[in-house]
């Protein structure tokens, strides 16, 4: 049987992160029935709370620890070298993303024979995401599709699922926020099938470390500095 590595990044998450992971084993046995065992790999970026403390209580669950914070990229790209699944995916460690919807996001994997999936919090499902937050992620999106003339919905989506033998076309990749939208602009100049699931989003458990205005600028920096590597043209 095939298995999928899922990897939740987290840096001081104390409040939210038992309810995250027991909603992630609560759907192995989903995942069984469409072909693929489950590993959890938790990424401990660092945190000053209590965050390992609690991931420590669950041991079916891998603990990672870094030493000092990274950024929510670097821990990522550690849970994908820690990780054994021939199928990886990720998603946060606040409860903004439903582990419930992964079974769909494999199925429509290996359905489609896709190389990508994105669950997309802009493609009509429920959302509690702030105004000016959904505003910037359609920005970006629009951007990515733009420059790469492939349409993507929601470029900056933290909630992925893949097969692990597209790392190298995918790196490199950043340590910081901005990995999400990077990672879908070389996906999509990199010719690979990408395929989007609607998926609901609620508003986070505790305080987030996004900032509107420097993250957004970041992250069309990124978008744009990716494509000029690829098709420099293009951009202008």
């Amino acid at each position: 049987m095939s298995k999928l590595s899922v990897i939740i990044p987290a840096y001081n998450e104390e409040d939210g992160i038992a309810l995250v992971i027991d909603r992630v084993l609560s759907i192995e046995s989903a995942l069984r029935e469409s072909g693929v065992d489950l590993e959890l790999v938790v990424v401990d970026d660092g945190s000053k709370d209590r965050t390992a403390q609690v991931v420590q209580q669950y041991p079916r669950v891998r603990l990672i620890q870094h030493a000092v914070n990274g950024g929510y990229g670097a821990a990522i790209k550690t849970g994908f070298t820690a990780a054994t699944g021939e199928y990886l995916a990720f998603l946060d460690a606040d409860g903004t993303y439903p582990p419930e919807h992964l079974p769909d996001l494999y199925r429509a994997l290996i359905d489609q024979q896709a190389d990508l999936v994105i669950g997309s919090r802009m493609a009509g499902a429920s959302t509690e995401m702030p105004f000016v937050r959904r505003i910037g992620n359609m920005i970006f999106a629009r951007l990515v599709s733009l420059l790469g003339r492939q349409y993507v919905s929601d470029s900056a989506s933290g909630m992925r699922l893949f097969r692990r033998e597209i790392l190298a076309q995918l790196y490199p990749l950043p340590d910081g926020l901005n990995f999400t939208p990077v990672m879908s602009t070389r996906a999509v100049h990199e010719h690979l099938k990408i395929i989007e699931v609607a998926v609901p989003y609620k508003e986070r458990i505790g305080q987030s470390k996004l900032n509107v205005v420097r993250d957004g600028v970041r992250f069309t920096n990124s978008i744009v500095w990716t494509v000029l590597g690829y098709n420099p043209v293009r951009v202008f």
